[in-house]
């Protein structure tokens, strides 16, 4: 049975995306273009990535734009928070008290893959020590 409705088309494009800024902290922003150089010759599924593949990203804010290689992009579809190593004054946001808080790293100890945030809750500003697997699982880098 046909509805008539046409399948919407999967693109990368507007895709919400955090990726390293020039003092080494990671910006929330969204893919605007993508491009790509000439395929290669064997056949690639129709998708025409390559390793030279650049995604433009337009930070948050409008006022800047650059171009990353997917390697570099954290976000659905590219890499996650595993072995990301955050700076102190990094923006996070994460789950406190069943519900997202903005938060700003303190400290990221490598070693022991802690990290002590300084969460922003509405009714107070309270420090928080949270382990690495509990950030990876309930952050999104902005």
């Amino acid at each position: 049975m046909s509805t008539g409705k046409r399948l919407a088309k999967r693109s990368i494009i507007g895709t919400r995306v955090a990726a390293l800024g020039d003092e080494g902290l990671y910006y929330s922003g969204m893919i605007q273009a993508v491009k790509t150089p000439a395929p290669f010759p064997e056949n690639n599924n129709c998708i025409n990535l390559t390793p030279n593949t650049r995604y433009t990203v337009r930070f948050d804010g409008g006022k800047l734009t650059r171009e990353y290689r997917d390697a570099e992009l954290i976000g659905p579809g590219f890499r996650g928070l595993t072995g990301v190593r955050l700076k102190a004054g990094q923006r996070v946001f994460l789950t406190y008290n069943g519900r997202e808080v903005r938060a700003d790293v303190l400290e990221h100890d490598h070693d022991s893959d802690e990290l002590r945030v300084q969460v922003h809750s509405p009714s107070a500003e309270v420090s928080v020590v949270c382990w690495r697997e509990f950030i990876t699982r309930n952050t999104r880098s902005k």
